[in-house]
């Protein structure tokens, strides 16, 4: 690509696909996360915070950032986020994973959760979904991503054993 193709798809895919820019806040708490290991996780989320016109406006809101803790408390925390998503609104959550695979292999991998339950009303699920396509040409050093509308697709060991 040219500099300015390339220009043409960056703004593309940070603007475009939602309308929703990533906010600096939310990249710096990212960053924490991914090279300074202050948090274990973060569960932001999608809030509407006005409307022009006909159309409303959404920005992000970073909930919860807990302390990374002791290095053997992996699944204690995974828990401890699974139970910080509600059964009735989308969240986002970045987890900072870091376990001993069966082989004795170190696993220490960034997750991306959309969590998006059924029972998110219609008209959300669209602005999570194109949010999210956003949100991962964002946060450069994302291992693995998982989209998931029950607690069953974000259990511990299958999370695991995906990595």
């Amino acid at each position: 690509l040219c500099v300015c193709e390339s220009f043409v798809y960056s703004f593309f895919t940070t603007f475009i696909m939602s309308g929703i820019a990533v906010s600096d806040a939310l990249l710096t708490t990212y960053e924490d996360v991914k090279l300074r290991q202050k948090h274990k996780y973060i569960v932001f989320t999608l809030e509407k915070v006005g409307t022009q016109g006909s159309k409303s406006t959404w920005d992000w809101k970073v909930l919860e950032t807990p302390a990374a803790g002791e290095e053997g408390d992996n699944q204690a925390k995974w828990e401890e986020m699974c139970s910080k998503l509600p059964e009735d609104q989308a969240r986002f959550v970045v987890f900072d994973f870091n376990d001993t695979k069966d082989d004795g292999r170190l696993v220490k991998k960034l997750v991306l959760i959309k969590w998006c339950p059924d029972t998110v009303h219609f008209r959300t699920k669209p602005i999570i979904g194109a949010s999210y396509q956003t949100l991962k040409n964002k946060l450069d050093g994302i291992a693995t991503d998982v989209e998931a509308t029950d607690f069953d697709e974000i259990e511990y060991e299958a999370v695991k054993k995906s990595l």
